[in-house]
């Protein structure tokens, strides 16, 4: 990164916040079938890149994954010690959920059972998600 942006550091609570949380965006998506184009960490920033298509299925599973970032957030942070997500860092997230939910129309999902669903996939690679972290940070960008 040198002079213009942070230093890769996998050793980085905020690096590694942010890693975590475009992981659990990408495990869960791919868990429910979407394809992940990419993931990238930039020190300050992450991003996922998620392929999905507006048939109810995608759509729902995009709704999931969008959630999987804030909740995997919070479980590194719970479990260092370092408090809870804050919905702030996660407002694109949000507003993409409730945009994506608007679509599904009848087929919508509440906040609480998205989240319940984004977690449970979270929690179940979690392992995959915590290892690949300090690599992401380091490599800058991973493909699952």
């Amino acid at each position: 990164m040198g002079l213009f942006g942070p230093r890769r550091d996998p050793g980085d609570p905020r690096q590694l916040q942010i890693a975590v949380h475009e992981l659990g965006h990408a495990w869960v998506w791919k868990a429910h079938g979407l394809i992940i184009r990419g993931i990238e960490h930039t020190g300050s920033d992450g991003t996922c890149h998620v392929r999905h298509y507006s048939d109810t299925d995608s759509l729902r599973a995009y709704a999931i994954g969008l959630w999987a970032g804030f909740e995997a957030e919070d479980h590194w942070l719970r479990a260092n010690g370092l408090g809870r997500a804050s919905r702030s860092t996660s407002s694109y997230d949000i507003r993409q959920f409730r945009r994506t939910n608007r679509e599904l129309g009848p087929n919508s999902l509440s906040e609480a059972k998205a989240r319940s669903l984004a977690r449970k996939t979270v929690h179940r690679h979690w392992n995959a998600i915590e290892a690949a972290a300090p690599r992401l940070i380091t490599k800058g960008r991973l493909s699952l």
